[in-house]
């Protein structure tokens, strides 16, 4: 299945080549949807959901909420679509298959740089056909990619405690305004540590699958393992060290999750 997806992901990448988009507002100067989103999602969906019998899908720009189903396509079209209003060529399409509350295969695309990553549980994980794996490098010599969670600027201050904390100690940071883009970097060793304070299962669903794959790490607060159903905290890194060293931060700065949805 992981061929299907690749090719349905790479012919819907073609679609970010519209350089005559509509742009709306989602309720804040910062969140908004392009014509580009609402067309991937919707040739995603038509090609996704045949490929499972009784599959669900939840995407970003949809109003679909079954996450019941055993099978479940969680989609992001354009992340990275403040990027894409700009041409900055850094937005990917995400696409991932979760069963039983777990991501199974993951799939993100580049279409800028044609850079297609991409995994299955217990298969590895692929960039443009090549496997992948994350870096070793600790601490000091890490790169940290992080946001200031943008769609909720009241926890900016506790953000940026932790980016305070990280830097005294890390190589450099990063923040390039896609999730998706920023954790399969860390799965290929651009990158060793990320954390965003508030992320949905469309931003990250995709790409957990393939740091696993690749060696990394991914977590959270509160939950044993990432959860699909809400908005949670995310924490990755490239070894089990950096892991618990980042995850410390983040729990002494928000013990708990501080919101709901």
């Amino acid at each position: 299945m992981i061929n299907q997806v690749i090719d349905i992901v790479r012919e819907a990448g073609r679609l970010f080549g519209d350089k005559n988009f509509e742009v709306q507002n989602k309720g804040t100067a910062s969140n908004n949807v392009t014509s580009v989103d609402l067309a991937v999602e919707a040739f995603l969906k038509q090609r996704l959901i045949p490929l499972i019998d009784g599959c669900g899908f939840i995407g970003e720009e949809s109003e679909d909420s079954d996450y019941e189903r055993p099978y479940l396509w969680i989609v992001d079209p354009v992340d990275g679509t403040a990027n894409f209003i700009r041409d900055m060529g850094l937005s990917a399409i995400s696409v991932g298959l979760v069963h039983g509350g777990e991501a199974i295969l993951g799939v993100v695309y580049n279409p800028y740089r044609d850079e297609m990553f991409y995994a299955e549980k217990g298969k590895g994980a692929f960039l443009n056909g090549e496997p992948i794996r994350v870096s070793d490098r600790d601490v000091e010599h890490s790169v940290f990619c992080t946001a200031l969670s943008l769609y909720n600027k009241d926890f900016a201050k506790p953000c940026l405690n932790i980016i305070e904390k990280v830097y005294e100690r890390c190589d450099d940071i990063r923040r390039l305004g896609t999730a998706a883009l920023e954790l399969v970097y860390l799965a290929c060793g651009r990158a060793e540590l990320y954390f965003e304070m508030r992320l949905f299962a469309w931003d990250f669903a995709g790409a957990e699958i393939i740091i696993r794959e690749a060696g990394g790490f991914v977590g959270t607060i509160e939950y044993e393992r990432t959860v699909f159903h809400r908005p949670i905290p995310i924490i990755c890194t490239n070894t089990k060290e950096n892991y618990d060293y980042l995850k410390a931060i983040v729990s002494a700065e928000i013990p708990v999750i501080p919101y709901s949805e």
